[in-house]
């Protein structure tokens, strides 16, 4: 029993060692190393994992291994998806083939029941709460347990002793919820990081828009009114054609301006309770027009009963128009917007999905960023002001989006 428990914690420990390399690599992600190839590293390195318990088990006999293999699979497939689950199937299959005995007939029940359930899991375990990913885990790993431990006792000769089996179950279990911990550590210290990062380059640029924004704005407003009395008297009509242009113009400078000036006082001015389903029906009413000239439908499902927010009602329908306009101009070709409210549980959660170009995951992270856009002649300021205003009443703004299938912005604010 003593040699078995040293083995069993030695192997263990190869389900440890990996995530140490993770966490540098998402280090160096976050430090703008890496950047392209860090995604996959949730994905490659429990496979490394797996790889290294089943080359080093704990030998039982000559059909028989015990390893802790199944702790990084369950890691990787909750965390990387179904097609994760999948590939982590194959390797390990095919290793244990490879190995032989008749262990590999429990293997590929057990595992194949393991790669099922957390397909169908996996879709939404990272939105679930640490408590529930905790028990999600410890779940999956006690079903793969009781089910590997059974087959085996009931279908096959092995010379494990019950007490062994025990023990093994036991270990794995408290392995996972340690490596589903140490994941959520490392994960949330990175969020942070990023996030302390994202803080220093808005206040920056708040202080900056804070100093110049004023003293910009009153030339722009003063050199407009003088460029209309000027219009007003001019015949020519190639003339008033440039001067509308230059009056075009000076409003873009001016709009960019108070873009400016929204983004350094984010805060609500003159807070009110306003009516959220009202006022998403009257930013749809506004940006109808540009949605029709862009061959855009929109669609609204505002599944709410009556559900007020404290806000100032300006600055939340530029948040909303802002995301409208931008979702429209991802559509070049025409698409369908589509706007969705509801309430869950305790949090309003509206929802802006469009069938446009879509981002890669690199963009979406840079999203809200200062001056980050994929529009040519975009400024980045619209979606940075949104941020800044939804982070002002307490709210959250969360991203899903495809390259050649749509993004859709979700808006998460307590009730």
């Amino acid at each position: 029993m003593l040699l078995t428990a040293k083995n069993l914690l030695l192997n263990l420990l190869l389900v440890f060692a990996p995530l140490s390399i993770i966490q540098i690599l998402y280090l160096l992600k976050h430090t703008n190393f890496l950047k392209k190839s860090s995604g996959w590293l949730l994905t490659l390195f429990p496979g490394i994992a797996i790889i290294l318990c089943m080359v080093y088990p704990v030998v039982v006999d000559d059909n028989f291994i015990l390893d802790f293999r199944r702790i990084p699979f369950i890691l990787g497939a909750l965390y990387g998806g179904k097609w994760v689950a999948i590939v982590y199937l194959i390797v390990t299959l095919g290793y244990r083939f490879t190995l032989g005995g008749t262990g590999f007939y429990s293997t590929l029940l057990s595992f194949t029941l393991l790669t099922i359930v957390a397909s169908m899991v996996s879709s939404r375990f990272l939105e679930y709460s640490l408590k529930q990913k905790l028990l999600v885990a410890a779940s999956i790993d006690l079903m793969v347990g009781v089910s590997s431990t059974v087959i085996s006792l009931t279908f096959f000769e092995t010379q494990i002793h019950t007490s062994s089996w025990i023990l093994f179950n036991v270990t794995s279990l408290l392995g996972v919820l340690l490596a589903t911990l140490v994941y959520e550590v490392f994960l949330n210290q990175f969020k942070l990081l990023q996030s302390v990062m994202e803080g220093q380059k808005l206040e920056v640029v708040s202080h900056l828009a804070a100093s110049i924004s004023h003293e910009v704005r009153n030339p722009l407003t003063v050199s407009r009114g003088f460029l209309q009395l000027i219009d007003s008297d001019l015949k020519s009509k190639q003339t008033k054609e440039y001067m509308g242009l230059a009056i075009q113009e000076l409003d873009r400078a001016t709009e960019i301006i108070n873009d400016y000036l929204t983004f350094a006082k984010p805060f609500p001015e003159d807070v009110e309770e306003i009516d959220v389903a009202g006022e998403i029906a009257y930013s749809v009413s506004v940006i109808t027009p540009l949605a029709t000239l862009k061959d855009v439908t929109i669609t609204t499902k505002i599944d709410l009963p009556s559900t007020f927010i404290q806000s100032e009602k300006r600055k939340f329908q530029q948040c909303l128009m802002n995301i409208f306009k931008n979702a429209i101009e991802a559509m070049p070709d025409g698409g369908t917007l589509e706007v969705v409210a509801v309430l869950e549980g305790q949090k309003l959660k509206i929802s802006i999905k469009d069938t446009g170009i879509g981002m890669t995951e690199d963009q979406l992270t840079r999203m809200g960023q200062p001056f980050f856009t994929t529009k040519e002649k975009g400024t980045g300021l619209g979606m940075m002001v949104s941020h800044s205003i939804v982070q002002a009443m307490n709210g959250e703004i969360i991203y899903a989006s495809t390259p050649g299938v749509g993004t859709t912005v979700h808006l998460l604010f307590e009730i």
